[in-house]
């Protein structure tokens, strides 16, 4: 069984930074399914999973590391998830160095948004994202629930 799949069946027990710390220590494992494999899986994980992902990029190889290695395929979903998780300045300054780089990659604009993320701000995008993974993962029960 996956980490996936042993999250969704202990999601009752599980806290919202139970389900984050598993997603991150488990997302490197060979048994974790690929990033662009995870549309059979509810939306929360698939959100918490892209910005887990984005922000390990981020810290470890910087703005330039997102946009020219192979996480660059999956920045429309990353932009969908900080929007999700009520993160819209994050969402708005990736949708903007994103655009710049399509056209300019090496534009001196990219570096400059680069400081407004939450990484060189006071937004505390874990809160946010552990907030809203236990709002979805209560809909997900009741939901599921009512369907068994």
């Amino acid at each position: 069984m996956n980490a996936l799949n042993n999250i969704l069946e202990n999601l009752p027990h599980l806290s919202a930074d139970d389900i984050i710390q598993t997603l991150g220590s488990e997302m490197h494992e060979k048994e974790f399914p690929e990033l662009d494999k995870l549309g059979n899986y509810p939306k929360f994980i698939q959100d918490a999973i892209y910005i887990i992902e984005f922000d390990t990029e981020l810290a470890m190889n910087g703005v330039g590391g997102v946009l020219e290695n192979w996480i660059n395929c999956i920045i429309p979903k990353i932009i969908k998830a900080f929007q999700n998780i009520g993160a819209n300045q994050e969402a708005d300054i990736l949708s903007q160095i994103y655009a710049i780089y399509q056209t300019s990659p090496y534009s001196d604009e990219i570096e400059t948004l680069r400081k407004s993320f939450y990484l060189y701000t006071s937004c505390d995008i874990w809160s946010l994202l552990e907030t809203y993974v236990e709002q979805e993962k209560n809909k997900y029960i009741a939901n599921k629930q009512q369907t068994d």
